[in-house]
């Protein structure tokens, strides 16, 4: 039986942390127009925060569970943190040998 930990694949955790940056973005927006005083303001700012917790946890999954040496180009700390967004490219058989994210770079 696979361990918990193991079961998001380097794709899944590009693909997660992708959606719940713009979750959070989307929150963020519903937040900067609520009257600071109302329900709908709490409950965006415990969203917010409950996105950002879930998202340190996934963070440190994947920290756990990607070694140093599968991620040369080292994406894994751009996954979950900050404003960077990933696009899928093409590889070769050899890159993927290589990379866990060899499928994947960093849009500019």
């Amino acid at each position: 039986m696979m361990h918990p930990l193991y079961r998001f694949t380097p794709w899944d955790h590009v693909v997660l942390g992708e959606k719940l940056r713009g979750c959070r973005g989307a929150v963020m927006g519903l937040l900067a127009v609520a009257p600071p005083d109302s329900e709908t303001s709490r409950i965006a700012r415990e969203t917010i925060a409950a996105v950002d917790r879930l998202r340190s946890e996934m963070d440190c999954r994947l920290q756990i569970t990607r070694p140093l040496r599968r991620d040369p180009r080292r994406l894994t700390q751009h996954i979950y943190s900050g404003p960077t967004h990933f696009a899928g490219c093409l590889t070769t058989e050899e890159e993927r040998a290589q990379d866990d994210f060899a499928g994947w770079e960093l849009e500019d």
